[in-house]
């Protein structure tokens, strides 16, 4: 009987999410309709999934809750206005993207390929850049895709994973179809797509020369076998890349997010009706039921970040403390991407600390797009290093790669990329 409401909860939650993320484009479109509808929906569907959600995660969860509200106690407490409508809203634009974005797998996965995977040097760039710019749009699915295919034969190895992981955490530093740039945009109020990314895909090129580099000199990477991907297979992440800048162009007043959900559903459905006709619809409706319930540990973790940085907002407005920042240049962004990345290494997963700095310094008058910038550097240092972020979870637990090994493997990386960034912001900063 259990398994039996466990299971109706997650074919009801489908529906649920779906609805949210079109009560989230409208509000963003019209703003007739409240954001908290559309968060409403969204907690609703998390306590459906709560039970799916693994231990490491419920556990930030649950501190999350329990500080965020601590804190807005402590706002009713003390008289303050409380918004517990932000509770709600908090956090539901990006939420909507993440899962009308999901929907984009369905359009964009490489064909299964069935030919002995190819070794050496080229294999491992293409697998490289395949991995990270598949990744851009279809985030976690293309490291399914790719490690899926990988280890088909043979277990993967720690090269192949750390390929992978890098690939892949570095598109957190420019791509609009990522749930960095959302977490960037919300917790950084005023900054601006074009600039974050324009900052970002430089590091991120960066980074992918510099891993191609380590990682094939010496003979390391004469036995590497890779993916054969076909960059064919990467013109509709860039189409719908180009059609949100231009729309973005065309119409500034609309929300980033809005017109990321509302492009990731239309252009799939459009898609599979196109390729596949009434196959394709039932492609797209499947989706709703069994794929949107997958995206449970993400939901909860960033409706509870929303929690979390209200209640810490009423805390510091309850409390009349005053975060005395005289500048928030080039330098502080440098200590505090430094921190937070830390703080990513020994097991917080980048959300929280994110969603902690920007309830601290978005009220101060800071730099919107510095802020953001270093809030997306800070999310792909993080995860390409983190041992519990959920990249490196899906790495080990999937194929079996030692935690330690990867972070060995990532290690040198990590310390690296953080002068990179440190030199970006510097850059950004001084233009």
């Amino acid at each position: 009987m259990k398994h039996l409401h466990q299971w109706a909860a997650e074919k009801l939650a489908g529906p649920v999410l779906f609805l949210m993320a079109g009560l989230s484009i409208l509000h963003g479109l019209y703003g007739s309709i409240p954001a908290y509808l559309a968060g409403g929906f969204g907690w609703l569907a998390a306590l459906l999934l709560a039970n799916t959600v693994n231990r490491v995660q419920r556990v930030q969860v649950v501190i999350m809750l329990l500080v965020g509200s601590g804190g807005l106690v402590w706002g009713v407490i003390a008289g303050t206005g409380v918004p517990f409508e932000r509770v709600f809203s908090t956090n539901q634009a990006m939420l909507a993207m993440l899962a009308s974005v999901s929907f984009l797998r369905l359009v964009t996965q490489p064909a299964i390929c069935d030919e002995a995977l190819p070794q050496g040097n080229r294999p491992l760039w293409r697998t490289l850049f395949g991995v990270h710019f598949l990744g851009a749009v279809i985030n976690m699915s293309s490291i399914v895709i790719i490690g899926d295919r990988l280890s088909a034969n043979r277990p993967m190895t720690p090269l192949q994973a750390s390929v992978l992981s890098r690939g892949f955490a570095m598109a957190a530093s420019w791509s609009p179809f990522f749930a960095a740039m959302g977490i960037a945009l919300s917790n950084a109020p005023g900054s601006q797509l074009t600039t974050l990314s324009t900052v970002g895909f430089p590091v991120a090129m960066l980074a992918l020369l510099l891993t191609g580099w380590e990682l094939t000199r010496n003979g390391r990477a004469d036995h590497f076998h890779g993916y054969p991907i076909q960059f064919n297979a990467l013109w509709i992440p860039g189409l719908l890349a180009v059609m949100l800048m231009l729309l973005h162009h065309a119409w500034p007043a609309i929300p980033i997010l809005t017109l990321i959900s509302a492009l990731s559903l239309s252009v799939t459905l459009l898609l599979l009706v196109l390729r596949h006709g009434r196959a394709g619809f039932g492609a797209y409706c499947q989706h709703i039921h069994i794929g949107l319930p997958r995206m449970s540990g993400e939901l909860l973790l960033f409706l509870s970040a929303g929690v979390l940085a209200t209640g810490i907002a009423s805390a510091l407005k309850a409390s009349h403390l005053s975060v005395d920042v005289q500048t928030f240049g080039a330098g502080e962004a440098s200590l505090l991407l430094l921190a937070m990345v830390t703080v990513s290494v020994i097991g917080i997963h980048p959300v929280i600390s994110i969603a902690t700095a920007g309830s601290i310094l978005s009220p101060l008058g800071v730099d919107p797009n510095l802020l953001g910038i270093t809030f997306l550097m800070t999310w792909a240092i993080g995860v390409s290093t983190a041992p519990f972020s959920g990249l490196h979870l899906t790495i080990q637990g999937r194929y079996q790669v030692n935690a330690l090994a990867l972070l060995r493997m990532n290690a040198g990386f990590a310390l690296v990329m953080l002068g990179v960034a440190t030199l970006a912001i510097h850059l950004y900063a001084g233009a």
